[in-house]
């Protein structure tokens, strides 16, 4: 796990979605136990209770399960994690949408592009 201090992201958001990316992508697994957090606290050079907010947030998510005294486990369920994925690509289209604005690209171009880049077949 990386935390980039100058992205102007709080790190404790940082780990939430580095998280929640590698649960997407396989990374982790459910049932697989993430750090503990004091030993990713001591790896990232932060507060412990950044790692523990972090993980406080991935457990109100439904993302992590804790277990007293034994750690913190991926706990991923499938409606969960199809509406992490959708909230992952609208946020990605967002940033798409938010740059073709800046450049001056009108709407109804960028939806010319889309479908064009949907429509090609050799998309994968």
């Amino acid at each position: 796990m990386k935390i980039d201090l100058k992205s102007g992201v709080p790190i404790y958001l940082q780990i939430v979605e580095q998280v929640k990316v590698s649960a997407l992508f396989g990374r982790y697994r459910n049932g697989d136990r993430l750090p503990p957090v004091r030993e990713l606290a001591m790896e990232l050079r932060i507060n412990p209770n950044t790692v523990a907010k972090a993980y406080q947030l991935l457990k109100d998510e439904g993302i992590i399960d804790s277990r007293p005294g034994g750690g913190n486990f991926i706990s991923l369920q499938q409606d969960n994690t199809d509406t992490m994925r959708e909230a992952m690509l609208s946020g990605e289209l967002k940033n798409i949408i938010d740059k073709a604005d800046a450049l001056g690209v009108p709407r109804e171009r960028l939806t010319e592009i889309f479908h064009h880049l949907l429509n090609r077949g050799d998309n994968k």
